[in-house]
């Protein structure tokens, strides 16, 4: 009978030498010495380098940010402006020509709750500055990079105005091309057992 291949990898930071812990389900892992991140990736620990948002809270939670098309009936939508049509926005965008963004949340929470915590924010159009401290301790990520896109569809889908979301034909030609794919932390707030985003006016 053939020996499993097991390989043993010490969560060792390359940076610091500082030890990282390992929580359940997790797939990216922080040092708290030096706040570097790394991904365990075929036996091996690489460097992920992970952009901080900046925001006022005292909790870091992370996101896969993308910015992405979409390939339906009417063509090709790869602008904030063709977006917004399509999930019925009338806010008044100044990025109408840019690649539309998407955030799909990379923390536990349940299946429809992360669906729709990412569609709110994805269509608020946000836009984040850079933090100016990138070392801050972010909560753990448990989804990883290859599911993002399966997330990130189901997010857009529930994201669409209602009559092209149970439009077989609209449907039957749907597809998501993400680029830019990236893991971001973004501050909320912890107030008793919630955790609010002040600047879109979001609750989880």
């Amino acid at each position: 009978m053939a020996e499993a291949d097991f390989r043993f990898v010490p969560l060792v930071c390359g940076q610091c030498t500082g030890r990282m812990a390992a929580g359940k389900k997790q797939v990216l892992y922080q040092c708290h010495v030096c706040g570097g991140v790394w991904e365990c990736s075929g036996g091996k620990l690489l460097s992920k380098e992970m952009i901080r948002f900046s925001g006022s809270g005292d909790i870091h939670l992370p996101f896969w940010h993308a910015t992405f098309s979409i390939t339906c009936l009417e063509g090709i939508i790869n602008d904030t402006a063709g977006f917004m049509k399509i999930c019925g926005s009338v806010k008044v965008s100044d990025m109408s020509s840019a690649p539309p963004h998407l955030f799909i949340p990379a923390f536990s929470l349940p299946l429809q709750q992360a669906i729709k915590l990412g569609r709110n924010m994805t269509v608020r159009f946000p836009s984040f500055l850079l933090a100016s401290v990138q070392d801050s301790l972010v909560e753990p990520v448990t989804l990883s990079e290859a599911d993002a896109p399966l997330m990130a569809e189901m997010i857009l889908l529930a994201s669409l105005v209602e009559e092209l979301r149970t439009s077989r034909s609209f449907l039957a030609s749907f597809s998501v091309q993400l680029t830019s794919l990236a893991p971001v932390s973004i501050p909320f707030t912890r107030k008793e057992s919630r955790l609010l985003q002040l600047e879109m006016n979001l609750e989880i």
